[in-house]
């Protein structure tokens, strides 16, 4: 049986098609727009106003002169800086740079529920709508020391999510 359907993009596509979408955003600002760049290096930093030079965008910052590509490698401050002027840009999705997500599960909930309620990341994850994964990936952020396995089967055991048939002799 062969398979048909979409090819997916390989990364350099993808990272291709991400910078062309970027360039477009530069080029889609209103023509009088700054951006303030901040804390990024020594060649970045300061306002930058947007020009033209030979047909293409440029940033111009005193006596420099930066294209939109030169700004690429620093695109997520870019992007804080254009949001920060009052441009949106939230519904732009850049495969490349994850989004930071916020969980309602503290640390401090996640101690009660793991430690001391003795649940499972697997129950603690469909409480909270979430993976197991991500609840691992939680405790390893927050420094949650996770059970053994011996001590995880003897938990599961008396709370009879496993069934536990001693051997005979």
């Amino acid at each position: 049986m062969i398979k048909t359907g979409v090819k997916k993009p390989s990364p350099t596509e993808k990272a291709r098609a991400n910078a062309i979408k970027f360039y477009e955003i530069l080029n889609d600002l209103p023509s009088d727009f700054s951006l303030g760049l901040n804390n990024v290096s020594k060649e970045f930093n300061g306002t930058w106003k947007k020009t033209v030079v030979n047909g293409l965008t440029a940033w111009q910052n005193e006596t420099k002169i930066l294209f939109n590509a030169s700004l690429y490698p620093v695109r997520k401050e870019v992007f804080q800086a254009i949001e920060k002027e009052g441009y949106p840009l939230r519904n732009e999705i850049f495969s490349d740079m994850k989004r930071k997500v916020d969980s309602p599960l503290t640390k401090e909930k996640l101690k009660e529920l793991y430690c001391k309620q003795k649940k499972s990341l697997q129950d603690i994850g469909k409480e909270y709508g979430c993976s197991r994964q991500w609840v691992s990936l939680l405790m390893e952020k927050y420094g949650v020391k996770r059970r053994t396995r011996s001590k995880a089967r003897i938990i599961a055991i008396r709370q009879n999510k496993i069934l536990f048939i001693r051997p005979r002799r």
